[in-house]
């Protein structure tokens, strides 16, 4: 009989393991055999007993403390390798971070089509992960499911009662008011902050730390604050990163010693920027075309009839972007700046930047008549508007104009002829191409999206003057046309080099949306033939042909929320949105870090520098991917949820004023509703429904009423009263004004009648039989 190991070498050897531990692999390791393997059996039952081991048959043991195999995380922040990192959830808090173990969420496996079960968590998200311990406390995460956003800290004002200081949360999904234990000495009513919740409980009891104050929330600037915290969006930029922005040095030429085939290198400061392998395209008058209060220009563009007797009636289209990899190095205190923000964000009063304000508007700007660094794409376009080749260069220019769309729109607008010189002659020459490569693109059918943009104005005291939809000019569409074409070229270069880079990905729809689709738009006269080819032109044929009827607006928003969400991978799965095969984001380095990858990774392809994407960063790209987009998402939320507490307030001196909109939602809350003219959205709450009970459709596209049937669905027209605006939350709270005429489930119209409160039955009662007492 063998020697029983003891205690703690069984804890021991638990420990050491990464993989699952049970029995039987305790059994082997010991080489236990027969009677012995009972005996283990005895013992570590009393280990579990006392409390030294914990774990069951299918998860393995493990030491007690350790983490199980499958557990609930919180996602914390990242690493110095921009990797997430989690800590474990124990009965509903988040475990101390002194002495709890490191968790890196890694990037899930697969290839091919984008792995959507991830659902990619951001800082301040909860998930169910499966754990690999690495090291001794050191743990790989990969995510099984994304549970919810609920962030570790809320942000809230003071309020002090009788009985000490409260934080009231601004958030509308937080439930309750938090009293506070710590950091409120000196604060003002109606301060802004930011706590740390100290207590698990969920009542009124919860307590909390505060850990920072941002003013007051009655300033003009605080809605933008609080989407700002809400998002932990990065604001001031580490004192390293600005000061290696501040010793950047401008590119300085003697104009005077540049000839037109080469750039003499001597007279150039060669400590502010390689130019050894740039091409002098100053001779070419490109312009840009940007919002009339845009402060950066990243991109230019410059058109010319080709000249080449094979291309008759071809133009040649040239693309130049803003060369911010001359600038932000791999691994500077900028780039990890840079990639730790990923994107600016854009709120109605404020930009939150990527890079810092001396190279987003200075440096990395194409100023009007300023030589700037750039990578510039030059494409031959064929009279049907398709590119026959395309090479890249990265060059010095020098912009010749500075237009804002309705500037470009009215020279467009007067048709210039052929031989028009000045502004007049190159912007002719632009629409000239622009209108070879429309009829490229309606040939290629991309997806129809009907969503016009509004725009808010605001005075310097940080109220709204004006909301409107500014008119989709022509300009906007020919800028549009011509940063995709450079995004395609970059992609295909890359591509065909095998180099590494980042795709802009949009995956078809699901299966199981496109029959949610289907059911959804049948009763509206409209078919989906689910047997046809899954392409843009399928869902733009609808629309087409719903266009003209009283069902357009609510056949339009159910198509777009059939699509999937776009998003940054290594991996190609092309763009089924803009029907291309391959696709990337070259055209906005200044704004987004994706692009500034694919411009490192065309330096790396093309040999055009020594400043181009590392082997190490090349290694990372998985997670980059999943960090761009993550942070693409936050913006994304950040500037809605800022609009939205703007719009409230605008909107809270017209309580009782009766609007129109349209249902851009149902849920078991209510009706949520987007207004025509300003785009606010609002709550329809479900008890202004009246008593009848109303159920949510399975594809949660409408709402059903129990007793008659009435059908609220989204895109349906309605006139509402405002009846609540709560700014700091951004809610707006309305009744349905008209109720005359919603069809019901059936596609009947019906006048709704009185409301019931009995709930519908959902089958057939069965009989009971006489003779038997059983139910027939």
């Amino acid at each position: 009989m063998a020697d029983l190991p003891s205690r703690d070498d069984i804890l021991k050897f638990i420990a050491e393991q990464t993989g699952k531990v049970g029995k039987r692999e305790i059994a082997r390791a010991f080489r236990l055999n027969g009677s012995d393997r009972i005996a283990l059996k005895r013992l570590l039952r009393e280990m579990a007993a006392e409390g030294l081991l914990e774990g069951a048959r299918k998860s393995g043991m493990r030491v007690q403390g350790d983490l199980p195999n499958v557990c609930v995380i919180r996602v914390t922040g990242r690493d110095a390798e921009n990797h997430l990192v989690a800590r474990a959830i124990r009965e509903g808090d988040v475990m101390d971070a002194s002495d709890a173990p490191l968790i890196t969420i890694v990037e899930p496996g697969g290839r091919g089509r984008v792995n959507r079960s991830a659902q990619l968590v951001s800082p301040g998200d909860t998930a169910l992960a499966r754990l690999a311990r690495i090291h001794k406390n050191q743990y790989e995460a990969r995510i099984i499911r994304k549970l919810g956003g609920a962030q570790p800290h809320i942000i809230g004002v003071i309020r002090h009662r009788p009985d000490g200081a409260w934080v009231v949360p601004v958030n509308r999904q937080e439930r309750y008011e938090y009293r506070a234990r710590e950091g409120a000495d000196g604060l003002e009513e109606d301060t802004l902050v930011k706590a740390e919740k100290t207590s698990a409980a969920r009542n009124a009891n919860a307590t909390v730390k505060i850990v920072e104050a941002f003013g007051s929330a009655a300033s003009p600037h605080a809605f933008s604050l609080i989407a700002i915290a809400e998002q932990n969006l990065p604001i001031d930029f580490p004192e390293a990163a600005i000061l290696e922005a501040n010793e950047t040095k401008p590119l300085t030429i003697d104009t005077d010693a540049i000839d037109t085939d080469a750039i003499d290198t001597d007279a150039i400061d060669t400590d502010a920027i390689d130019i050894s392998a740039r091409t002098d395209l100053r001779d070419i008058a490109f312009v840009t075309i940007d919002p009339a209060d845009a402060r950066d220009h990243d991109d230019a563009v410059y058109a010319e009839p080709d000249t080449d007797p094979d291309n008759a009636g071809g133009y040649i289209v040239w693309v130049a972007i803003a060369d911010v990899a001359a600038y932000v190095t791999p691994d500077s205190a900028m780039d990890k700046e840079a990639r730790k923000r990923g994107n600016s964000v854009y709120m109605p009063d404020r930009v939150v930047p990527m890079l810092p304000e001396r190279l987003s508007n200075d440096l990395c700007s194409l100023r009007e008549h300023e030589d700037r660094p750039c990578m510039a794409v030059r494409m031959q376009i064929d009279a049907q508007g398709k590119k026959r080749a395309h090479k890249f260069e990265r060059g010095l220019m020098r912009s010749a104009a500075k237009l804002s769309y309705q500037e470009a729109q009215g020279i467009f607008d007067a048709q210039p002829g052929a031989g028009s010189t000045g502004l007049d002659g190159i912007l002719g020459a632009l629409w000239q191409a622009y209108l070879l490569m429309a009829q490229a693109r309606d040939a290629r059918a991309p997806l129809i999206i009907d969503k016009p943009e509004r725009r808010i104005d605001m005075n310097e005291q940080g109220a709204i003057t004006r909301i409107y939809i500014p008119p989709r000019l022509e300009a906007h569409r020919l800028i549009e046309e011509m940063m995709i074409a450079a995004n395609v070229c970059a992609a295909q270069t890359l591509e065909k080099a095998q180099v590494p880079l980042l795709f802009r990905v949009h995956d078809a729809p699901a299966p199981e949306r496109l029959h949610a689709l289907a059911d959804f738009i049948r009763p509206l006269g409209e078919r989906l033939d689910l047997g046809q080819p899954v392409v843009p032109a399928l869902f733009n044929r609808i629309m087409v042909k719903a266009r003209e009827g009283e069902h357009y607006p609510t056949i339009s928003e159910a198509v777009l929320r059939t699509q999937s969400q776009a998003v940054y991978t290594p991996e190609n799965i092309g763009h089924f949105g803009l029907n291309l095969g391959r696709y990337a984001h070259f055209t906005s380095p200044i704004r987004r870090y994706a692009d500034l990858i694919v411009h490192r990774a065309l330096i790396r392809a093309l040999k055009l520098g020594n400043d181009g994407l590392t082997d190490a960063e090349i290694e990372k790209l998985p997670a980059i991917a999943e960090a761009v987009s993550a942070t693409e998402r936050r913006a994304m939320i950040a500037e809605r949820t800022a609009t939205d507490r703007y719009l409230s307030a605008f909107m809270s001196d017209q309580i009782g004023e009766c609007f129109r909109g349209q249902i851009s939602g149902v849920s078991r809350a209510g009706l949520f509703i987007k207004l025509d003219d300003t785009g606010a959205d609002g709550l329809v709450p479900i008890s202004r429904l009246g008593a009848e009970r109303f159920f949510v459709d399975d594809d949660k596209l409408s709402l059903i009423g129990g007793t008659t049937g009435t059908v609220f669905r989204i895109g349906q027209l309605v006139e509402i009263r405002l009846m609540e605006a709560t700014p700091l939350q951004g809610r707006l709270l309305f009744s349905l004004e008209d109720y005359t005429s919603f069809p019901n489930a059936k596609g009947r119209k019906i006048r709704r009648g009185p409301a019931t409160s009995k709930r519908p039955h959902t089958s057939k009662r069965r009989k009971t039989s006489r003779k038997t007492g059983r139910r027939k």
